[in-house]
């Protein structure tokens, strides 16, 4: 039986949190592989700006003219980027003991799982929150409007979020930061007070949309 995490009986205040992004060379987690980290800690509900991680990791190979359009590294960026071992190395300490989240996680966290056990021999199986079900389940109405497919643009949207520099891993991280502080105000208007009642909430959330075979978002 795995351990309990010390984050779950700890209040959002009191508990520091840290949200990621992974830029990939592809869509399939299972064989592309990760070109830059992105990383945002939360600590007091507040993001301290001067606490980010921001790594591009060495990459062998050609990269595809899409790879290259959407995310705007280019193959210079690439060989002169973090070894691999280095940069998630990096990030593991970054987080420490924190809280993670992630839009859209499951894609994140089956690269970054695949990869640290190439890198690092490590096993990875941190629970991660995902804005991508926490927004929906906090702001119903907004995800009515927005059809289940939103993504991190058009919920930064909502709010009136906007990050300076889309597409990159950091930039992405820090928009889904403000997110999330954005989901913690309602989840504790709505009686959440602990990360893990609102991991609890969200499983139940998701659960019980899957069981009435509605869209998961």
């Amino acid at each position: 039986m795995r351990k309990r995490e010390v984050w779950r009986d700890r209040a959002f205040r009191d508990h520091p949190a840290v949200v990621f992004d992974l830029e990939a060379s592809g869509l399939d987690p299972r064989r592309d592989r990760i070109l830059s980290i992105g990383a945002v800690r939360i600590e007091g509900l507040a993001i301290p700006l001067g606490r980010q991680y921001d790594r591009t990791l060495r990459a062998p190979g050609p990269l595809g003219l899409v790879s290259r359009l959407f995310h705007g590294l280019t193959r210079a960026d690439l060989e002169r980027g973090a070894p691999p071992p280095d940069a998630l190395a990096g990030l593991l300490d970054f987080a420490g003991d924190a809280v993670w989240l992630a839009f859209h996680a499951g894609f994140d966290c089956a690269l970054l799982s695949r990869a640290l056990k190439a890198h690092l021999g490590r096993r990875w199986d941190l629970e991660v929150l995902d804005l991508a079900v926490l927004a929906p389940m906090l702001f119903p109405d907004q995800a009515a409007r927005l059809g289940p497919h939103a993504g991190l643009d058009a919920w930064g949207a909502v709010f009136g979020l906007v990050a300076e520099a889309r597409h990159t891993a950091v930039s992405d991280a820090l928009l889904t930061a403000e997110l999330v502080l954005v989901v913690l105000s309602r989840a504790q208007g709505r009686g959440l007070r602990t990360w893990g009642e609102l991991a609890a909430a969200a499983r139940a959330w998701r659960a019980g949309r899957m069981g009435t075979g509605g869209p998961v978002f």
